[in-house]
């Protein structure tokens, strides 16, 4: 999955550059820090060391949408939302 992904990313910075275009790339990998962190704390923190709010609401609006799923035996659960404001 993960090399797929980065060819996407190599094809769009490449169509992108030889366009003559900047091309900018953040990533964050997040998969093992948000499952144990009190999401509300975390904002908080964040924005007392005055990250942008811009970047906070995109960070909320991604997180805020996140959905699961549980694979046992090669079966697949129902999706379900991931509650993070508690």
């Amino acid at each position: 999955m993960f090399e797929c992904c980065f060819f996407s990313v190599q094809q769009v910075t490449s169509y992108f550059t030889k366009r003559g275009s900047c091309v900018y790339l953040s990533s964050l990998d997040a998969s093992k820090a948000f499952d144990r962190v009190i999401h509300s704390k975390l904002f908080d923190k964040l924005a007392n060391r005055n990250v942008p709010h811009c970047l906070l609401r995109v960070l909320h609006n991604w997180y805020n949408k996140l959905v699961s799923v549980v694979k046992w035996n090669s079966v697949l659960s129902k999706f379900f939302c991931c509650v993070l404001w508690c």
